[in-house]
């Protein structure tokens, strides 16, 4: 009887902060590779022999990660790949195939779903793509030895003559909880290695959680090319008995709760907390809301169930910006929601973008006094960037410049230049908006407060406070002023 074939999934390092800077991501935030976690959980129930290898949480030099995966004896090498990840992954799997041809090359998540006819064509080291959800696509190619065929939907290969093949799309999983238990076992320093972001929890051990997939709402900026637009979750049941079993194999006290939608489903959410206080777990969580969904009595039932910080999608504090690309969002009842928030004595964070298609001086000002004006206890703003897969990748050309360089696309760089900017002078309005933020009393206030309601991160950053120190030196050797000599046309190139 032929041996089952072994499978090695890869979380490749990437390029995961700015250019000219020291990479914190480390010291900052690790979020666990959730769906190869899932993969190999799944392929190991099915009796499929797997290793997971994480080289963003633990980096090592190309030629040395090429012999960590080489001495797991893989028949298949799975790389998950954002955009920004996907570079560095291709590097090792071009190693890996001139090391052994044999080896058969996977590639699936977030980029290689909205690109795979493109990866297919320029990118000769990869062999299949998978293309959306892959537990059950990934079992049906192992129990096939791992030869592609039309008969496999939810892949992409070369046929015969070279041609992409594309299958059709899988059709999503209904049931989320056939999956079992993500295979945390097999992430090396597990919870430890994961911090969640400074200050952006209570206590620990703490990881990030995964409830539910799909979302029905359509942003622009958003890449729904995985999980699609039907939401599909857990049961109540399942996430309190997944938290039990954390809670007792990894010690587990805080939970981020990283879905899209964790509060769509509103009885569920209602049925979650009931349980998760009727078991006193003694875990409390992060969630992320739409602000539309949450209201007075949903925000009581959330604070009951131990949940200490929710993240609110703004975007942006212009209103004729955010209709243009956000749906069904408000910002006068999205400021109402911040309010209940806090007075339910829940912490709030702003999530904020610069560089949006359409964005000019009079937007970003309005965004930055929105900040200001309303009590959130925290704000984080990303660099607009036109993924893949996004509604706005294939017309972004009509709003401004784009460098289509993935190593960049992290929500780090600004590779997107709206028209009427230089990179030069984004630079300068998102460091500006930073530091107005954080210099405020009642920023450096919040800041002391972590002492008491984070005192691990507080011990993380000051423990690291040299090397934050460093990369805001870095930073401001960045900025417009020490760049001036360079011209301000040339931050366009």
């Amino acid at each position: 009887m032929a041996q089952p074939k072994r499978i090695t999934f890869v979380h490749p390092h990437g390029e995961n902060w700015v250019s000219g800077t020291k990479d914190i991501v480390r010291i900052a935030n690790v979020m666990p590779p959730h769906g190869l976690l899932m993969l190999a959980a799944v392929a190991e129930r099915a009796g499929f022999p797997a290793t997971l290898l994480d080289f963003f949480a633990h980096p090592l030099p190309e030629d040395q990660a090429v012999q960590a995966v080489l001495a797991t004896r893989p028949d298949a090498i799975g790389f998950t790949a954002t955009t920004a990840g996907f570079m560095g992954g291709y590097r090792l799997a071009v190693k890996l195939k001139q090391a052994r041809p044999e080896l058969t090359i996977l590639f699936g998540g977030p980029h290689p779903t909205s690109l795979w006819a493109r990866l297919l064509r320029e990118f000769p080291a990869v062999d299949v793509v998978v293309v959306g959800e892959g537990e059950e696509t990934l079992l049906e190619l192992l129990l096939a030895d791992l030869v592609p065929s039309p008969d496999i939907p939810g892949i992409a290969f070369r046929g015969p003559e070279g041609e992409a093949i594309f299958t059709g799309p899988r059709r999503a999983l209904s049931d989320l909880d056939r999956l079992p238990y993500p295979a945390y076992e097999k992430l090396l320093g597990y919870p430890a290695a994961y911090p969640l972001p400074i200050f952006n929890y209570p206590r620990s051990p703490a990881t990030t959680f995964i409830t539910s997939r799909g979302c029905p709402y359509s942003c622009s900026y958003c890449d729904r090319s995985v999980f699609g637009s039907s939401f599909r979750a857990h049961s109540a049941e399942y996430l309190v008995d997944h938290l039990a079993f954390l809670k007792a194999r990894y010690g587990i006290r805080h939970v981020s709760i990283y879905d899209d939608n964790f509060i769509l489903d509103r009885r569920r959410v209602e049925e979650f907390v009931d349980r998760l206080c009727s078991r006193d777990l003694g875990i409390s969580f992060n969630c992320i809301g739409r602000p539309d969904l949450l209201d007075a009595s949903l925000i009581r039932t959330l604070k009951r169930g131990g949940c200490w910080m929710i993240n609110l999608g703004v975007e942006s504090g212009d209103q004729d910006l955010i209709d243009q690309h956000r749906t069904r969002s408000d910002l006068d009842a999205v400021a109402q929601t911040v309010r209940h928030v806090r007075e339910a004595g829940i912490r709030v964070k702003g999530l904020f973008m610069m560089g949006i298609p359409g964005e000019t001086e009079d937007s970003v000002a309005r965004t930055a006094a929105y900040a200001l004006r309303h009590p959130f206890s925290d704000v984080n703003i990303t660099k607009f960037t036109p993924f893949p897969g996004s509604p706005i990748y294939n017309r972004i050309l009509e709003y401004g410049d784009f460098d289509e360089d993935w190593d960049k696309m992290n929500c780090a760089n600004f590779v997107f230049i709206p028209r009427g900017f230089t990179r030069e002078r984004l630079e300068e309005l998102y460091l500006r908006f930073y530091h107005t933020y954080y210099r405020r009393p009642s920023g450096v206030l919040n800041f002391l407060s972590m002492f008491w309601k984070s005192p691990e991160s507080c011990r993380r950053f000051m423990g690291n406070l040299g090397t934050f120190i460093d990369v805001g030196r870095q930073m401001k050797a960045r900025s417009p002023a020490a760049l001036s000599g360079a011209g301000r046309d040339s931050a366009r190139t």
